[in-house]
């Protein structure tokens, strides 16, 4: 199954979605508020680097010089406050060189770190393409990208005209961003193929993919109400696929359900669903860039 792009204009799909999410969604309007300054800093990146397309052995420098520090000044300046302090710390003890090698290496971070290194270099890596892809570190194997052999961060059924076999899955890595193809009862995790090992937990009044467990009680969960009684399914079009085997999971976008969800924003607005995985002691396979998994 063929790659397929999440959307032809990516910056002007991710900015929509984000303002659109942000006023159905008041629970993530902070973490939204500050995606989207984020966001501004990240397409500046990307249009800058098709610009400079700088060589692949100067890709982590160029990172450093020309990326990091608007990110670390936006995440200053907007993020959440836990964010802000730990962002200011980090930079104040740890070389911005050794954050950004670090992830293209594949090495183990913590949270701020791979946050600073995954939000700086992913945009350079979206605008240079494969070659540059192709200079990270880590397997190529089903369950990492092709391209840069980076984990997965989510996975989304696609629309019927973006995959001749309908209703195709596909992962997204959470380095590069680009997406392959996988199948729909494998764990992205481990591989565990048996249905019965591979519990879905969908929200109740979703129609995504193949049924599973009822996500119950999340209204309760939202401070604001979530979409009030008129709209009691919150996140009509994700479910989480678990794996009983490795005990991680992920989140899956539909988009056949909701046609203008964008997976990248939709998965870091979800939240409680996050959260319900986490009570019942699964752990995500790769937490989103915002540290939720």
């Amino acid at each position: 199954m063929a790659p397929v792009a999440l959307a032809a204009e990516p910056w002007t799909e991710r900015r929509r979605r984000t303002a659109e999410l942000r006023r159905r969604q008041p629970f993530a309007r902070e973490l939204l508020d500050f995606y989207g300054a984020l966001l501004a800093v990240q397409e500046d990146a990307f249009g800058d680097a098709r610009l400079a397309f700088p060589a692949v052995g100067e890709l982590v420098a160029y990172v450093v010089e020309t990326v990091i520090p608007a990110v670390v000044d936006v995440s200053v300046a907007a993020g959440p406050v836990k964010l802000r302090d730990a962002v200011a710390r980090c930079v104040e003890t740890t070389e911005p060189h050794d954050l950004v090698a670090a992830w293209v290496a594949g090495d183990n971070q913590d949270m701020v770190e791979r946050y600073l290194a995954r939000a700086s270099l992913g945009p350079v890596l979206e605008a240079l393409g494969p070659e540059a892809a192709a200079s990270c570190a880590g397997p190529r194997d089903k369950r990492h990208c092709p391209g840069c052999g980076g984990p997965p961060q989510l996975s989304f059924f696609a629309r019927a005209d973006e995959d001749l076999a309908a209703g195709g899955r596909f992962l997204v890595c959470a380095r590069c961003h680009g997406s392959w193809g996988y199948p729909r009862m494998t764990c992205a995790g481990c591989g565990e193929a048996s249905s019965s090992r591979l519990p879905i937990f969908n929200e109740e009044g979703t129609s995504s993919g193949e049924r599973g467990s009822i996500v119950r009680g999340l209204q309760g969960r939202l401070p604001d109400g979530g979409n009030g009684a008129e709209h009691p399914a919150v996140f009509p079009h994700i479910r989480i696929d678990a794996c009983d085997t490795c005990r991680q999971y992920l989140l899956n976008i539909d988009l056949a359900a909701v046609a203008k969800a964008v997976p990248l924003v939709d998965e870091l607005a979800a939240l409680p669903l996050d959260l319900y995985a986490r009570e019942r002691g699964f752990s995500k396979i790769t937490p989103n860039l915002l540290g939720s998994g």
